[in-house]
């Protein structure tokens, strides 16, 4: 039998999410214990998103919100 293994995920852009469910549910199938997914850049809309039904907590270093303020506040 094989032990689940804690497993994190590390992104470099997150925009719909589809890849990050993708291989959570694959690491999943594989007997990994996928709870998080760290990124640098989180763009996904504020609701609604296609990571909701895999239960992954999202840590960002930044939002799009936040790159779009930040690069506003440049200009």
């Amino acid at each position: 039998m094989l032990l689940a293994r804690a497993v994190t995920l590390i992104e470099d852009v997150i925009t719909t999410g589809g890849a990050v469910r993708n291989a959570a549910l694959a690491l999943r199938s594989a007997t990994a214990d996928v709870s998080t997914v760290i990124c640098a850049i989180d763009r996904r809309p504020e609701t609604g998103s296609v990571l909701d039904d895999v239960s992954v907590a999202v840590l960002a270093v930044m939002t799009k919100n936040e790159l779009d303020t930040a690069h506003n506040l440049r200009a």
